[in-house]
């Protein structure tokens, strides 16, 4: 089969061999997960432990080999999913599994459907590290039908300070350290982009001011190193990667052209003449990206031709966000390809122990389809970047 586990990727593997002891590990997590999702959550608040440390070392070893063959742009068939931001929410994505579907062959539809998560599994929620494991044992069981793309807090230099460090020592104790930066190691051979039936690209960020052209996102060698700062010394590659993770689009679609970002001097925004440009230059019918939270969980730009998908509630308890998740379908009739948007309503469940109680920094405001920026005012302020002033340090990651 085509590398990985079994499942809808490949064939069985061979007894006794590494991956056939992942493929039982990660087939453990996810069922084990599915169980508990159905079950009084406080019984495992606290003391969810998924995995040993050489059961997550194993996964983590097999998971990079299929990604290591995959390349910077992977294409995705139709019919398809597509998650946005989880940021260590396990609570909601699990309540997204179970109302929609579970990307399983027992209990959901991966038999005859695509997913793919856009980025930031990681950081801010209290479970970044059962996230994690989730996706990596999804994308070990089926390696041809669940796609992870990297997502600006898929990066050591974000994820020490925001959360996700924490979460892996916490789990792991003394050994915490060394899963931390394993995992690190396989986000550095995640795709930074998808391309879903050559005419949907979906993206963690947006394409910036120097993406052109889908071959700008093709056959960037592994692994991907994202770059602290822009200088006079940086090559266009580092360019297009920093912004394929971290620019947003405008404000609405009157702001056009391209603008400094309150992010920091490392990305831009993008105006709605861009992405039009973009997608007409490229055959596309649609950008879909996550990297902002917004008031109903998915939110137009551009005239339609850029969707913003954002798939966690209530985020870090700041906003009274709904999350959204979109599911990409070929119309019979006219051979289109529609998107659809599947909601999780601000407060339907209370999840708001998935996030953690202490913010490295505020949240970023949330984007608002009239334009605005919902401004949040907190005793901190959004305070300076890590020490050594590192680039990004002027303004707070979604």
């Amino acid at each position: 089969g085509g590398g990985g586990g079994g499942g809808a990727g490949g064939g069985g593997q061979l007894a006794g061999s590494p991956q056939a002891e992942a493929e039982v590990i990660a087939l453990r997590i996810v069922r084990r997960l599915m169980e508990l999702s159905n079950q009084e959550r406080s019984d495992w608040r606290y003391n969810l432990q998924l995995a040993t440390f050489d059961e997550a070392l194993l996964l983590c070893g097999c998971v990079v080999e299929i990604l290591r063959r995959e390349d910077s742009l992977v294409e995705v068939p139709l019919p398809c999913r597509v998650y946005g931001d989880i940021h260590g929410q396990l609570l909601d994505l699990l309540e997204f599994f179970n109302a929609f579907a579970w990307p399983d062959k027992r209990r959901g539809d991966i038999w005859s459907m695509s997913y793919v998560f856009l980025g930031d599994f990681v950081d801010r929620g209290a479970y970044s590290c059962d996230v994690v494991l989730l996706l990596f044992s999804l994308k070990f069981l089926y390696p041809r039908k669940v796609f992870l793309v990297r997502g600006n807090h898929e990066d050591r230099l974000m994820n020490i300070n925001y959360g996700f460090h924490e979460s892996c020592t916490r789990k792991f104790a003394a050994e915490g350290e060394f899963i931390w930066e394993r995992m690190n190691d396989v986000f550095e051979f995640l795709p930074i982009a998808a391309l879903v039936d050559s005419t949907i690209l979906c993206i963690h960020g947006g394409i910036g001011d120097c993406i052109d052209t889908l071959d700008d996102l093709r056959g960037i060698p592994k692994p991907i190193q994202v770059v602290g700062e822009i200088n006079s010394s940086t090559t266009r590659q580092d360019r297009i990667i920093l912004h394929a993770l971290w620019s947003d689009p405008t404000d609405n679609d009157q702001v056009l052209g391209v603008h400094s970002s309150p992010r920091g001097k490392n990305t831009c925004r993008f105006g709605p003449d861009r992405v039009q440009d973009f997608n007409r230059r490229n055959g596309l019918k649609l950008i879909i990206r996550a990297h902002e939270c917004v008031q109903h969980g998915y939110e137009y730009f551009a005239s339609g031709q850029l969707l913003t998908v954002f798939s966690a509630t209530n985020y870090c308890n700041e906003h009274n966000n709904d999350g959204a998740m979109v599911i990409l379908v070929r119309d019979e009739w006219t051979g289109e390809v529609k998107e659809h948007a599947q909601v999780i309503k601000s407060g339907a469940v209370d999840t708001s122990y998935g996030w953690n109680d202490q913010q490295f920094r505020a949240p970023s405001p949330m984007r608002r389809a009239d334009g605005s920026h919902e401004t949040v005012v907190r005793g901190a302020g959004v305070d300076a970047g890590p020490p050594g002033g590192w680039a990004f340090g002027s303004a707070p990651g979604s």
